[in-house]
């Protein structure tokens, strides 16, 4: 049990470190390249760069982490993406840190970012007991909250000491992260094969078609997706809309509401690893899917005309009012979050696990982009009020018809498994 939790506590401090590295590193290349360009549309490129190696590569890396040592994985990738940064850095002390420099150096980034990902993912339930799985998430869902904070927060702190102090905090992050790993006990439990270009193939077969003969995970996985087209683009498009367009907060209100359900959500993961970590997971996510929609209709009502008239636009009641519904939706969501990564730990067998991780990522990282898109369309046509009611009441119908015939049973043992 010590050891256990031994690897348990390097791979989280790893993970925060580097996470906060690379916080930290995203918000101040985004400013560097509008400082040196001025353009939107060259920040949105550089995002771009990160986000395609996930869609195209992410089944690949997928075969490699079941077929290769995981701890391995995260050791080199870790100790690359610092030797990578620490060259950046280098390039810009010598005003040699150019855009295409940036772009081919983030693209290389998010490469080893996307092999880096379902390895360590597949990882976690062979370092820490199936008991122990709950809390394990929970403390590393607070983990990733507490690096989204942090990160661009102190990545806006430190930009003005200039771009290369950037790059070489962030480049050591990944090192010190990289030593960390080293001590943690794991033995390979995945199959070591040659690999072949045929066998490649036949692994990279094996992870869609565990989708097809495990019902249970793939219908877990609908459910998501539906409910994230449904629900998250309410929150990344329709609210930013709403909030600078239509009552027009300023940039530190703004900034100040877009961390509230990051912040509600650190506190929900924090509540599971301290009291509710042994509560049965199936009743964490109902309580946490239907307890959500609550504050969300409450902004929801909020954010009608006669509301913000009500508060008087743009006030401090006002953001007060808008920030406590977020915060208890972010608090509630990690009780959704935290039950499904266990499930998913569980129910998908070691040595395809990486595979499986990977299709699913790309299965989840392609539906925000089609919400994204449809609901920027309708924002523009449908008052951002009644957008978010539709959403919200499309998504409580279909978590009640998921839940009534008893498709989300398997999150908490309820089910057998297929």
């Amino acid at each position: 049990m010590k050891s256990s939790l031994r690897n348990f506590w390097l791979y989280a401090m790893g993970r925060l470190v580097s996470l906060i590295g690379s916080g930290i590193q995203s918000l101040a290349l985004s400013l560097y390249i509008l400082d040196i360009t001025g353009s939107g549309t060259m920040m949105g490129t550089f995002l771009i760069m990160s986000m395609l190696p996930v869609i195209i590569l992410a089944p690949i890396a997928g075969v490699v982490g079941d077929r290769f040592n995981r701890k391995a994985i995260m050791i080199y990738m870790d100790f690359a993406r610092g030797a990578l940064i620490f060259f950046l850095a280098f390039l810009a002390y010598r005003n040699m840190l150019t855009l295409p420099v940036i772009y081919i150096s983030q693209f290389a980034m998010a490469i080893m970012d996307t092999f880096f990902g379902p390895a360590t993912s597949a990882m976690l339930p062979d370092i820490v007991p199936k008991e122990q799985l709950t809390r394990a998430n929970s403390i590393l869902g607070a983990i990733n909250n507490l690096s989204y904070i942090v990160g661009p927060a102190m990545g806006g702190v430190l930009y003005p000491l200039g771009i290369g102090v950037v790059l070489i905090l962030n480049a050591t992050s990944f090192v010190v992260s990289g030593i960390s790993e080293i001590f943690i006990q794991y033995k390979q439990t995945t199959e070591r094969k040659k690999m072949s270009v045929e066998q490649f193939f036949e692994d990279l077969k094996d992870g869609f078609a565990f989708l097809k003969v495990r019902s249970d995970v793939f219908t877990v996985m609908i459910f998501l997706m539906i409910v994230d087209f449904l629900f998250i683009p309410s929150f990344i498009v329709v609210f930013p809309y709403f909030a600078r367009t239509v009552v027009r907060f300023n940039s530190q209100q703004y900034g100040i509401l877009n961390s509230c359900w990051i912040i509600g959500n650190l506190i929900g993961n924090l509540l599971i690893a301290s009291f509710f970590a042994k509560r049965n997971p199936g009743r964490l996510f109902k309580f946490g899917l239907f307890g959500q929609m609550v504050p969300v209709y409450i902004f929801n009502i909020l954010i009608f005309p006669w509301g913000v008239k009500f508060f008087g636009g743009v006030t401090w009641l006002y953001f007060v009012a808008i920030a406590l519904p977020l915060i208890a939706t972010g608090l509630l969501n990690a009780f959704v979050g935290t039950p499904i990564r266990v499930f998913f730990q569980k129910a998908i067998p070691t040595k395809v696990r990486s595979r499986v991780f990977s299709v699913l990522a790309v299965m989840s990282r392609l539906v925000l982009p089609l919400g994204t898109a449809t609901y920027g369309f309708l924002v523009d046509h449908v008052p951002a009020h009644y957008l978010v009611l539709t959403a919200l009441s499309l998504s409580l119908a279909v978590s009640v018809a998921f839940v009534v015939t008893g498709k989300l049973n398997v999150i908490s043992g309820e089910a057998s498994y297929a």
